[in-house]
């Protein structure tokens, strides 16, 4: 996670712990498949992949066993990396810690594949993010695939199984903050903040450090009873997913 000097507790023990048992069924769904099948098959595991904000490292482990790359997985919170060696060790991946702006221990073009998930909304300061996206994207080979998945925008104030960002009918704009409600596991809920950018400045993060617009996608889940008013994740996207190539 990213967050300003943690403001809101995104790098501390007690959210690193909650945020251990969150509820994922939406994004095991629709995020993992999704990132999966873009970035492709390899051609071993000496491909290199950044998982930048990984969390507790879902992201990282399903990369992992692909069999397809190598994961660097990189958060600024000391206690999500706790986690996600404890609960999610793999002989490919790597976790280390780092600023949440810089990737200065790569060389420019050594890098096959980034996926940063999550991230983006967590952090209040677009200058951050916007020299982190172009540090990603001095990193990458050219033509290599960077993958950003993020809360849709457009989904606002939906009432989904297992998240809600934001208030229902309130209308926001760039670097609002937005009140995050995560379903955990055990059927209570955290509260953390998040940060509301259109798509547009979305584009602009990429296009600003030198990637082109980015492909979007929009997954939902599909309908079980489309004669029936079906659920909000069956009608709108809870994520959106960019992908742009270096």
């Amino acid at each position: 996670m990213i967050a300003d000097d943690d403001p809101f507790g995104w790098a501390s023990t007690a959210a690193a712990d909650a945020y251990r048992d969150r509820d994922m069924r939406l994004a095991e769904k629709l995020i993992f498949p999704a990132v999966l099948q873009r970035l492709g098959g390899g051609s071993g595991p000496d491909r290199l992949v950044l998982d930048i904000g990984c969390g507790t490292g879902a992201i990282a482990a399903q990369l992992a066993g692909t069999g397809e790359w190598t994961v660097q997985a990189l958060d600024l919170s000391a206690d999500m990396l706790d986690i996600a060696r404890a609960d999610r060790p793999h002989p490919r991946i790597s976790y280390r810690l780092f600023d949440g702006r810089t990737l200065n221990w790569l060389a420019d073009n050594s890098v096959d594949a980034a996926v940063c998930c999550l991230v983006y909304c967590t952090d209040p300061d677009d200058g951050r993010l916007a020299g982190l996206t172009t540090e990603i994207h001095r990193v990458l080979r050219p033509g290599a695939p960077y993958l950003l998945a993020d809360l849709n925008p457009a989904a606002a104030g939906v009432a989904f199984p297992t998240l809600r960002y934001g208030e229902p009918g309130s209308v926001y704009t760039d670097g609002d903050t937005m009140a995050a409600l995560l379903r955990l596991r055990d059927g209570t809920t955290m509260t953390s903040a998040t940060y509301y950018r259109s798509l547009d400045r979305y584009r602009t993060f990429l296009t600003e450090a030198g990637f082109p617009s980015p492909a979007v996608d929009l997954p939902t889940l599909p309908a079980d009873s489309p004669g029936e008013e079906a659920p909000a994740e069956n009608r709108i996207a809870p994520y959106m997913i960019l992908t742009a190539h270096a």
